[in-house]
């Protein structure tokens, strides 16, 4: 059974006599007309209640794209023509999409090797990918999520995390404490110098920032001289009070906080991480895929935007340690949802220190596409599952 888009009346048809179908979150119906020659057909499949799955992919707007969407074009084409090719109705919206009560949308054609614009169904679930946390701070934000609650649409992953509201939340819960730097928010001078005392070598990260940008680290020898690095420039200061006067207004402007730097195992002469990749499924927080990011050009960070590189994860791997890494997904999973809300999908940036202990550096709510070809193929095939799981299993997400 194929359906196609009418641009006549605009609306979604079938082209099956005597079946009708209902899509999306308001159950729309989709029933029969004659495809004309050349149309676009996209194959569906029946779900139970004569249903249409239908996936929205939200993103902000870009007004320098053609289309004006904005975010990873190239996550949402893959994931686009993958779950077509399983009979869900997949499109990519902006905040600007609910107009006059219908949503207006793009659907990938891969015939077409183009996104076409067109109205569609309220979708079963929303895939958060807003790339941008200040859209989510919006006004226009709000009022579309308000819009979506009130209609019973699942939104499939709350927002971005804040670096250190997630360090809070794993130490109050406590069960995995032994994996987390010591770190506090950068809030005054004195809470600086004395966290700067007690560690001697310390990180500082925007609690809002993502893949490396605007991490400086500071190393306190022990003459009192100040050794302060960014990922491209080193500086030398006297003692605190110069390194402070050079640096506060910077600081002080954005929402830093103040991390234990851990001595990590090297290889090669370089700092590794671990990056795995997690997806809900059935009650569970399961890996779907484990990288390895090596640094190579500065040995702040491991990002392969910042200059690191992959490195094959089975020349690391033992079943002690996939055992451990699984530990950590479960328990940051069942933590982070119950207090945050909902996580169907997220990536945890893991560090290994000179002992063999693992410390968690950071949880993505929206993990970057992994070079790795197979663990995007595995991330493609969990995300359909978990679509449908979450769809047609009556679960809630709160």
């Amino acid at each position: 059974m194929n359906i196609f888009y009418d641009n006549t009346s605009e609306a979604w048809c079938l082209d099956q006599k005597d079946a009708v179908l209902f899509a999306g979150a308001d159950k729309e119906e989709i029933s029969y007309k004659q495809a004309l020659s050349g149309q676009i057909l996209y194959p569906i499949t029946e779900f139970p209640g004569r249903r249409v799955l239908v996936v929205g992919i939200l993103t902000s707007f870009n007004p320098k794209k053609e289309t004006g969407l904005g975010g990873n074009l190239s996550l949402f084409r893959d994931l686009s023509l993958y779950l077509f090719q399983h009979g869900i109705l997949t499109y990519v919206f902006t905040g600007k999409a609910l107009t006059s009560g219908s949503m207006i949308g793009y659907v990938f054609s891969s015939s077409a090797d183009r996104w076409i614009e067109c109205k569609l169904p309220l979708p079963d679930i929303v895939y958060n990918r807003i790339p941008l946390r200040s859209y989510e701070a919006s006004a226009e934000f709000q009022s579309l999520m308000n819009h979506f609650n009130e209609h019973s649409v699942n939104i499939f992953n709350p927002g971005f995390l804040d670096k250190y509201v997630m360090y809070e939340t794993l130490v109050e819960d406590g069960s995995l404490i032994q994996h987390l730097p010591a770190t506090t928010r950068l809030k005054t001078r004195d809470c600086l110098e004395s966290f700067l005392d007690a560690h001697r070598h310390i990180y500082l990260k925007p609690c809002k920032g993502s893949q490396g940008k605007g991490i400086y680290t500071i190393c306190k020898n022990p003459d009192d001289t100040l050794l302060f690095n960014s990922l491209k420039l080193g500086e030398s200061f006297s003692n605190f009070d110069s390194f402070w006067e050079a640096k506060k207004k910077d600081l002080l402007k954005r929402n830093y906080l103040a991390q234990q730097a851990i001595a990590p195992k090297k290889l090669h002469g370089h700092r590794y991480d671990y990056r795995v990749l997690v997806h809900y499924e059935k009650g569970f927080y399961k890996i779907t895929g484990k990288a390895v990011r090596m640094s190579q050009t500065q040995e702040i960070t491991t990002h392969t935007p910042r200059g690191g590189k992959l490195y094959p994860y089975q020349s690391l791997q033992s079943r002690k340690l996939n055992l451990r890494l699984a530990k950590i997904a479960q328990k940051c999973g069942e933590i982070l949802s119950k207090k945050l809300g909902f996580l169907g999908e997220f990536s945890i940036d893991i560090g290994e220190d000179e002992s063999g202990s693992l410390f968690i550096y950071e949880v993505n709510s929206k993990p970057m596409q992994f070079d790795e070809t197979d663990i995007e193929a595995n991330r493609l095939l969990h995300l359909k599952n978990l679509f449908i799981e979450l769809t047609f299993s009556n679960r809630l997400i709160k």
